[in-house]
């Protein structure tokens, strides 16, 4: 095995630390779809130079270990599904991994707007049920807004659902 090893590192004029480092993030990439960006930082804290972690996750992504398409498609879908973040929110750590536009659209884009209503519904009902029913209406709508911007929830997607769930209450008599 070390011969056959070396012998592929020779042939393609790669070290055996570079060999040992492919290895590990190959490892690392079968374990759940990564993006350049992840993998470069992951090799740098394994002591990577930049010129070799370019090197190898080149490598990575000719090998298919690594595509960003299809780890956008599969981030989009944890992280509203799952973790229930809105669209904005997912929109911006996608960009902070650079993650190209396009990918990002189309993985947004496979998500059922009905489907995002629904998420968007079950994660404003759990918070509605969590705040003090002794606050005035306008109070926890005010609290349910601002948690749910911060949860990357889109401005007229909140208002919609304010409207349509959680009006106004009626005036005392």
């Amino acid at each position: 095995m070390w011969i056959s090893s070396y012998f592929c590192a020779m042939v393609q004029n790669i070290s055996e630390e570079e060999m040992s480092l492919l290895a590990r993030a190959e490892r690392y990439c079968s374990n759940e779809e990564q993006c350049r960006t992840s993998v470069k930082k992951k090799l740098c804290d394994w002591g990577a130079s930049l010129d070799v972690s370019s090197k190898i996750v080149n490598r990575l992504v000719d090998q298919g270990f690594i595509d960003e398409r299809r780890f956008a498609r599969a981030y989009v879908s944890s992280k509203l599904r799952t973790q229930k973040w809105g669209r904005l929110k997912v929109v911006y750590q996608l960009r902070s991994k650079q993650i190209p536009p396009k990918f990002i659209t189309e993985a947004l884009g496979e998500i059922p707007d009905e489907e995002y209503r629904n998420i968007l519904l079950g994660v404003a009902e759990t918070k509605w049920n969590t705040y003090p029913t002794t606050d005035t209406m306008a109070k926890r709508r005010s609290k349910l807004v601002t948690f749910l911007a911060s949860r990357g929830y889109e401005s007229p997607e909140i208002q919609a659902l304010l409207k349509s769930q959680y009006a106004d209450e009626p005036a005392e008599e």
